[in-house]
């Protein structure tokens, strides 16, 4: 068990986690490796045979054979086609079951957790059913035939996984994986958490962002939480299948700041940003700074910044200014960025200090120091409490305001 944590008994919703004694915002609650490399290394070695997985180094290839042996075949077959990440994932716990090796609490999690089939619409039944057939392709015939354990069925394996995986991000936030971990599948939810999890290098680690009594529960939050309460909810009933009651969705009226504004024209943003996203992911830079200025000064007015969806425009086309070399419209769109974000986030939280740390990249590059130096230390400490001291992304943000302020002290100087 985790120090300064335990299993208890909830009331609401089963099994959980609480504080041992007192927890101080900041501090780590839960450290657990994982195997495998950084899958953002820019020297990543390919195994000769599937062509898919890659290792950060000879010694992390070797240590991970004696599982790689059993989906490298698959791999292989499937070639130059990967499967989705949680339907990798569940075969290599099949592969676990079915094998002579002890169990370990990553697989038991498996067998004791439940994601009640019964509790899901025929739609999400059917997508079930659909990543079960990419399973058996997958696995192929000499696997599918494997007898699970204790009545376990490949699509129960399915729903348990996708109802208590966690995505794997790196130090920006990005995702870049799913994995299983048993003792963080037992944190409850919150919309407004105590705590929040992020990734060190092979680790994941849990830290608190306010203070916590003895026997308070730990929650983290399982959707976005900067999303309307019904999106919120709706996301979380179709996914982990429970309607969210807690303390931000019991209350009808703490959507007031996400939803300002002109509701007919928030409603028209709202349905354009899945294209929006769709070109981001495209790398369509282009067609979405096109498509996102027109949108920011066409309902200019009718809502202010800190409407979610006039937010997350903003986002988007400061992402198109950026890989587009326009930084001065980048900034533009990023200080209009930095009040709703504090707004929206008043427990410290990863997204508020890596938007902190974006527009003071673009706030350094451009010459405004000043500027700079203030967000670069806003951003660090949030950073203390959400990534802790020894966490690579905080060095990058203490590096950036050593050279802001030598920068700044050399002007002074002159």
């Amino acid at each position: 068990m985790a120090a300064h944590a335990e299993r208890f008994l909830t009331a609401r919703a089963g099994n959980g986690l609480r504080a041992v004694g007192e927890i101080k915002a900041g501090a780590a609650i839960r450290l657990r490796e994982i195997k495998g490399g950084d899958a953002q290394s820019s020297k990543l070695l390919r195994c000769s045979q599937c062509k898919t997985a890659r290792y950060c180094s000879v010694q992390c290839q070797k240590e991970a054979w004696p599982e790689h042996k059993s989906e490298c075949p698959c791999l292989k077959r499937v070639h130059p086609r990967i499967p989705t990440d949680s339907v990798r994932l569940t075969a290599r716990i099949i592969f676990r079951l079915t094998s002579q090796v002890e169990w370990g609490v990553c697989v038991c999690v498996c067998v004791c957790v439940c994601a009640d089939l019964e509790d899901m619409s025929d739609e999400q039944r059917e997508g079930l059913t659909h990543l079960c057939s990419t399973l058996k392709i997958y696995l192929g015939q000499e696997n599918t035939d494997r007898s699970l354990p204790n009545g376990l069925t490949p699509i129960s394996l399915l729903a348990r996984v996708t109802c208590n995986c966690f995505s794997i991000s790196n130090g920006e936030l990005q995702d870049v994986g799913v994995g299983l971990y048993p003792s963080m599948s037992l944190l409850n939810h919150d919309c407004r958490p105590n705590c929040v999890v992020v990734f060190l290098g092979r680790r994941l680690q849990l830290r608190a962002v306010r203070h916590i009594q003895p026997n308070e529960e730990l929650t983290i939050s399982y959707t976005e939480v900067l999303a309307p309460r019904v999106e919120r909810r709706v996301q979380l009933q179709q996914q982990y299948h429970f309607l969210c009651q807690c303390q931000r969705c019991s209350r009808e009226d703490t959507d007031c700041d996400l939803l300002a504004g002109d509701e007919t024209v928030w409603m028209i943003l709202r349905e354009k940003l899945p294209q929006l996203e769709k070109l981001q992911a495209e790398n369509q830079w282009e067609e979405l700074l096109k498509e996102s200025e027109s949108l920011v000064s066409t309902h200019a007015g009718a809502v202010p910044d800190s409407n979610v969806y006039l937010l997350r425009l903003l986002d988007l086309a400061m992402d198109a200014c950026i890989s587009l070399d326009q930084y001065e419209n980048a900034l533009g769109f990023g200080n209009r960025t930095l009040g709703p974000y504090q707004l929206h986030y008043p427990d410290p939280h990863p997204s508020r200090a890596v938007e902190l740390l974006r527009v003071g990249k673009l706030q350094h590059y451009l010459g405004k120091l000043e500027d700079a130096q203030t967000n670069f230390r806003q951003a660090y400490d949030v950073m203390k409490v959400t990534h802790g001291t020894d966490h690579p992304l905080i060095n990058e943000v203490r590096r950036k305001l050593e050279e802001c302020q030598a920068e700044l002290r050399m002007v002074q100087s002159s």
